[in-house]
Parts: C-alpha cells; structure tokens; sequence
C-alpha cells in the first residue's frame, strides 16, 4: 500500500461565536479532543458539506473536475492557545489528490467542522466530518495552501507540496536504531563515517569499560591472594601429618584457578576490544567523497517522502 500522507496541525475551529452567530464551546473542543478516534469513526473531508456530491460540486460551482467526491481523512485533533490567546482545534489530515488538485486551483481552502453534541447518547461532542469552504465560519481557521511555486518555472509541484506541509504516518516514521537508543548518539550509525562511529563508541564505553578493567582486576588480584594464601595453609598442614597420611586434591583450589583462568581470558578480551576502538578512531575514512556518501543532495532527507 502507499504511505498515507498527512498535513501539519491545521487549525479548524476556535472557541467562541462564529460569523454566523453560532458558539463553539470550550466544551466543544475539549470533547472532540477527548472523544475523537479515526478508527472508532473517522471524519471524512468534503467539499461545501456536500458529502457524496463533493464531486460533482467541485465541477459544477468550483470549475474543478476531481476523480472522486470526498478529500481525504481526519487522523487526529489536538487543542491549543493561538498567538491571540484564543483556545482552537488543530487536525492532522490526509489529503487525497483530489484535495491536493481542489487547493492547487485555490479553491475551498477554509474549514468548516461537522460535528454532534450527543455522539452515541454520551452527552460529548463528536467530530463527525470536516468541509472545506471558501468562507470560514469559525475564526482563526487556517488557510490551506498545499503547494508552493517552483522560483525556477513558476510550476506548482507536488513534491513541494510534501516537503513543506507533509510528514509520513507514525508507521512509516524512522525509528532510533538500537545503537542510538543506548548511546543517544546524535546521528544513527548507518549516517556516520567509520571514525565517527568509533570515536562515538570510545566515548560512550570508554569510562564504563575502564571501570570494568579497574574492578575485574581487582577481583582477579583477590583471587590470586586467596589462592596463594590457602597454597601457604595447606603446605603447612602437609608438613604436619605422618608419612603415612595420603592428603586428597582440594576442589576448592582447582574451582579457584580455572575461575582465575576465566577472569583473566574476558579482562584480555576487553583490552582488545579498546584498543581496536582507540585504533578505529584514527582510522581515515573510506575512498568516498561527502558528495557520494550523499548524493541526493540537499533533498535526500526528502527521498523518502515521495
């Protein structure tokens, strides 16, 4: 399936009279924001409230002939505090192409909201659908405008039209790598070069692994005192029993070495491992150039968004 796309928060409402003499409550906004559910029941986006005659309504009074009548989804609203101090209602929206090609002719670019005060006989107010208009009822609405001009031919571009007021669906959205999760690296590792990834790692596990050494060490000198402590104690006991006395191995000797074995083999392998960090990081990258590591450009952060 292709990705979904979806707008910016868009404001669609505020509190307070409309121009035609209606009240938006702050009740109102908080219920929607409270209650809406795209998947319980999503809001539609048509054209002058004219539902399934959306179509014919953009041809007819608009001059825009659309392959289909409704424009799009409302994923989901949020409330806030404008510039104005003004409390409004902001959707996130999925635009169709009919929507986009209604905008790209200026046309119905303001909302008017749908809604029901007793959705289900649960006394809150529900977000049933949302038109676009060419005249806001409520204040403060935003003006659509998905598109903007190329500077270099004066056309209107889709691809402009994502860049600036699209982002992908949360399920498309890039998630942090496992490097970047535990390090909280500024970059992913698949966009570092092979010395900045190293130098991130030295600096990440560099104290850690340091700390580690220092007590592993630690624990191995214990060891190695234990073990030459009950060394001297079971030489003087030897020295002490009859000739005849044959004395048993101690287990707990053999069970001492071979764990002084084991901690000495992993602080080895430590060692190692920061120094192949230390030498990664004065390793010059490879035989590419910035320009070929990136060679979308400018608008490679964009790719993925077409």
């Amino acid at each position: 399936m292709p990705r979904s796309l979806r707008t910016i928060p868009l404001s669609i409402a505020a509190m307070g009279m409309t121009v035609d003499g209606r009240e938006i409550s702050e009740k109102d906004i908080d219920d929607i924001v409270a209650t809406y559910n795209y998947k319980k029941y999503g809001a539609r986006i048509n054209l002058d409230h004219e539902f399934n005659w959306s179509g014919w309504a953009a041809k007819n009074l608009h001059g825009v002939d659309l392959n289909g009548g409704m424009l799009g989804d409302v994923l989901e609203v949020t409330s806030g505090v404008n510039d104005d101090g003004v409390k409004v209602l902001y959707a996130v929206l999925a635009p169709n192409a009919s929507f986009v090609q209604l905008n790209q002719a200026d046309q119905a670019v303001y909302f008017s909201m749908e809604i029901n005060r007793d959705f289900m006989k649960s006394g809150q107010t529900y977000l049933t659908g949302l038109a676009v208009t060419d005249y806001p009822a409520s204040t403060y609405t935003d003006r659509i405008h998905f598109s903007n001009k190329d500077q270099a031919n004066g056309d209107e571009t889709i691809s402009a039209l994502l860049k600036i007021e699209l982002g992908l669906d949360d399920s498309d959205k890039p998630k942090k790598s496992l490097f970047k999760q535990l390090f909280n690296f500024g970059k992913d590792e698949n966009e570092m070069k092979p010395t900045e990834l190293a130098s991130a790692l030295k600096e990440a596990l560099g104290e850690p692994l340091a700390n580690f050494t220092t007590a592993l060490k630690a624990n191995t000198d214990a060891t190695q005192a234990l073990l030459n402590k009950q060394d001297d104690t079971q030489g003087d006991e030897q020295e002490q029993l009859p000739a005849t006395v044959v004395t048993e191995p101690d287990s707990s000797n053999e069970k001492l070495s071979i764990l002084e074995t084991k901690f000495s083999n992993v602080e080895t392998k430590i060692d190692k491992l920061t120094a192949a960090f230390a030498k990664a990081a004065g390793t010059p990258a490879g035989d590419t150039t910035d320009g070929e590591d990136d060679h979308l450009g400018d608008n490679a952060k964009m790719n993925d968004l077409l």
